[in-house]
């Protein structure tokens, strides 16, 4: 048995002190009032680690008392044919009978610690079903009576996370055990150990918070063996990982202050409920370990600094902290060294028992000119009051027929006087106009020209706004020059949109110079040939525009040889691609581009993705006969930046081409773009990353192939639908 030195001692009998349950007993429900660090105990001997280390079995009395929180893994189904209702059975091959590791707990207890038993794990075989709520609960009750536990701790991984009902069974089963222990005066403790990319908002942990809120006590992510996944940071334009040590420092403050307030595409976990998970060193866990210790001081000390410290760290496991090394060296308990002191010096502001809590006051969106109740799907409870929703009172007002972003604060008083204030935001928005027609364009002199003609202006809400069109500036055809005319348009949501157009009156004598076959181009230098005008893509002497082919130095870019007049809608080949996003998600190394072509006349098309390098990662080859849909698959896809080049050639010769560049990211990384989306329409033909307006006022987009067929469906309406999210994902 290991021996405790005196400054554990001391800090031992500090946190008892602290808690005010010194003579506290597994019978007595222990929670901490401050700061925690969680450590998970193992339910077995010699546990093999990612770098050939060792964990040994220990007894919970061996623990550091600076481990204030104590998590027993695991509970869960031994045996799949004694039926679907986890449990827990004491390893044999720890030691201990099962008084001594009960008068254990109950020590624990005395010294104003807590023991949590955690269900799952790894490799838990967890599937409850509809019908098993009460069951679980019973269960839950009489391990917690037998032994002594103080709550359960959630650890589904894997396939266990949605596996049959367990995202609605499991936190109705606990509310029935938090309810239970209610009764009693007690608080059964209920946290969570989520990996942390199901915390993105509307993933697959989201559940088991919002169907356990006001119930739950913590959560502790685990920020550990997810590789290179990691958060996008506006601010520092940068994807920020979680297994990198020059980044360590960035994602622990990025990544708790994106939970904390439900940014960045994180569902919000508050900031006194959240507890940083991190492995004890590097056989815990295949990535994730915190070599310096001060990157976490610091982002702790910056997230207090901004008024939102976090309640504590979480470490699998008590028994690595325990182990050895390949090597057969003592880890030492280095963990607890390093972050037990840190964590109970600080002063995180515990919650306050007996303080009503509110439930349903997300941040919202609401269409400009629609019905908005402030308190639909609002509501309070208290642990002694109950339901307190009629007390709710809203302080600021919501105008929706005025755009902008309005703050409500809720307030609610149980009958002790005891005060809960939360604020929320509501922004009114509306879907701006948008014009068409009203690119720049080169008339001759003499020529007819009219301002307003092929141009038009659309809204979402107000439909044709094309007769509400206003131009300032005039264009005199009888004069050569530059002109510049602005059109703009204002909806009945007073947004106005302005668009600028130039265009050019010339007498040809403005055109382009002749290609010269001894002068020097570089990229981006136009000239004249065969009536055309041609741009160079790099540099260039002697190679004859028209001559180089469709991948050659020269790119035609209009149809005369006056640098952009307008070609001949009759005549000129025209090319239009649509349906490609500015970003996509990397699925499994994989990304398919789903892509509309249009020409105006037969065009033999090919279409290719080349990455930042230049190098063709993707291409298909098709005769385009008016439309026609292709798909590009990208194999082996990295993050960063590509372009997509798509060249008609008609069977004259001529030309059309469009090119355009997008992102790739990881998925879960994808950030929306600035701007305003179309209402979601049931049976319109959507395509990976197109992003529509949900039934609940939030943005969505469309996944890749091959769930992207799904979009048009009803029965995948986005946040409107049992099964949106197999075909959408919330932005």
């Amino acid at each position: 048995m290991l021996k405790r030195n005196a400054l554990q001692l001391a800090i031992s009998m500090g946190i008892a002190a602290a808690s005010g349950t010194a003579y506290a007993n597994g019978a007595d429900m222990v929670n901490p009032d401050a700061g925690v660090v969680v450590g998970y105990w193992h339910n077995w001997c010699d546990g093999a680690g990612y770098q050939r280390g060792n964990a040994p079995c220990v007894t919970l009395e061996e623990v550091n008392p600076m481990y204030n929180i104590v998590n027993v893994s695991f509970m869960k189904v031994f045996d799949v044919a004694e039926g679907r209702i986890p449990t827990f059975r004491l390893d044999p091959a720890i030691g201990l009978s099962e008084q001594e590791f009960t008068d254990q707990i109950s020590e624990l207890n005395r010294q104003g610690r807590s023991v949590l038993i955690a269900l799952g794990g790894a490799d838990a075989h967890i599937e409850l079903k509809t019908g098993d709520e009460q069951a679980f609960a019973d269960e839950i009750i009489r391990v917690t009576e037998r032994y002594g536990f103080d709550g359960l701790d959630i650890d589904l991984e894997q396939a266990a996370v949605t596996a049959a009902n367990n995202q609605t069974v499991i936190p109705a089963a606990l509310r029935i055990v938090k309810d239970h222990y209610r009764a009693q005066g007690k608080n059964f403790l209920i946290t969570m150990a989520p990996e942390f990319p199901y915390l993105k908002q509307g993933d697959k942990y989201v559940p088991y918070i919002e169907n356990l809120a006001g119930y739950y006590d913590w959560i502790n992510p685990q920020f550990y063996n997810q590789g290179g996944d990691g958060i996008w940071v506006d601010e520092e334009n940068a994807w920020i990982t979680q297994n990198s040590d020059a980044m360590k420092e960035k994602f622990i403050y990025y990544i708790s202050d994106s939970l904390a307030n439900g940014t960045r595409g994180f569902h919000q976990i508050p900031h006194d409920k959240l507890v940083f998970g991190i492995p004890t060193n590097i056989d815990a866990a295949a990535s994730g370990f915190v070599k310096n210790p001060q990157d976490l001081y610091d982002a702790f000390n910056r997230l207090s600094d901004q008024g939102q410290p976090l309640r504590g760290v979480m470490t699998w496991s008590v028994n690595w902290d325990m182990g050895t090394n390949a090597a057969g060296q003592a880890y030492n308990e280095q963990f607890i060294k390093d972050y037990g002191p840190f964590i109970h010096g600080q002063t995180p502001p515990p919650p306050v028992e007996g303080e009503p809590v509110f439930s349903g006051l997300s941040n919202a969106r609401v269409l400009h000119g629609s019905t908005f109740n402030e308190l639909a799907g609002v509501s309070a409870a208290d642990k002694e009051d109950g339901d307190l929703t009629s007390s709710i009172v809203v302080d600021g007002m919501v105008d929706t027929n005025r755009i902008g972003t309005y703050v409500l604060t809720y307030r609610v008083q149980d009958f002790d006087g005891n005060e809960t204030v939360q604020a929320r935001s509501v922004e009114v928005y509306s879907q701006k106009p948008v014009f068409a027609g009203v690119a720049d364009t080169t008339v001759l002199i003499g020529a007819q020209f009219n301002q307003l003609a092929g141009v038009s202006a659309t809204d979402a809400e107000d439909g044709d706004l094309t007769a509400d069109i206003q131009v300032d500036g005039r264009v005199n055809t009888s004069a050569a020059g530059n002109y510049t005319l602005t059109y703009s348009v204002t909806d009945s949501a007073f947004q106005t949109v302005r668009a600028e157009r130039n265009v050019l009156v010339t007498d040809g004598s403005s055109c382009v110079n002749a290609w010269d076959k001894s002068e020097t181009y570089v990229e981006g230098d136009q000239v004249s040939h065969n009536g055309a005008t041609w741009e160079a893509g790099w540099w260039t002497r002697g190679d004859e525009p028209g001559t180089t082919g469709e991948w050659g130095v020269w790119k035609k870019v209009a149809d005369s040889d006056c640098g952009g007049e307008t070609p001949d809608p009759e005549t000129g080949a025209e090319l239009t691609v649509s349906g490609l996003a500015s970003e996509y998600a990397i699925d499994n190394g994989e990304v398919r581009l789903a892509l509309n072509l249009t020409a105006n006349k037969p065009l033999d098309v090919t279409a290719m993705v080349a990455d930042s390098t230049g190098t063709v990662v993707s291409q298909a080859r098709v005769n385009l006969v008016n439309s026609k849909s292709i798909t590009l698959d990208i194999f082996f896809a990295t993050e960063g930046r590509y372009t997509l080049d798509v060249v008609g050639t008609a069977e004259d010769g001529e030309m059309a081409l469009f090119t355009a560049p997008f992102t790739l990211k990881e998925q879960g990384t994808v950030t929306p773009p600035p701007g305003d989306y179309p209402p979601y329409a049931a049976g319109t033909n959507y395509q990976a990353g197109d992003i529509v307006l949900g039934a609940d006022n939030n943005l969505y987009e469309c996944k890749p192939w091959p769930y992207t067929g799904w979009c048009a469906s009803d029965s995948y309406a986005p946040g409107d639908s049992l099964y949106w999210q197999d075909a959408w994902t919330q932005l």
